[in-house]
């Protein structure tokens, strides 16, 4: 699909008003957790609200931590981290590695 974005959902955004955005600019997007939704999109925004630990034990736990790496780093597709989102993308937080 043309200008499809991820969402992605593990358990800890605010996904719903973001897809509602994305709508009224115009945007086809998917809430997901499935990695095969996410590898055939072509953006990527990763939201979150919450601790640092939890988000990173439930991306784990989906097994979306290799995925996304692999197609953020290595397939250079775009992505936007959102509040916890953007934090997700770091090495480290105070609230956990």
């Amino acid at each position: 699909m043309k200008n499809l974005v991820a969402i992605i959902d593990y358990g800890m955004g605010n996904l719903f008003s973001i897809e509602k955005k994305l709508k009224g600019l115009g945007c086809q997007s998917i809430i997901t957790s499935k990695q095969n939704e996410i590898q055939n999109a072509n953006k990527i925004i990763l939201p979150g609200v919450g601790h640092f630990h939890k988000a990173m034990q439930n991306l784990n736990e989906l097994n979306l931590i290799n995925l996304l790496n692999k197609e953020v780093l290595i397939k250079k597709k775009p992505i936007l981290g959102i509040c916890l989102g953007m934090q997700l993308m770091g090495k480290h937080s105070e609230e956990g590695n």
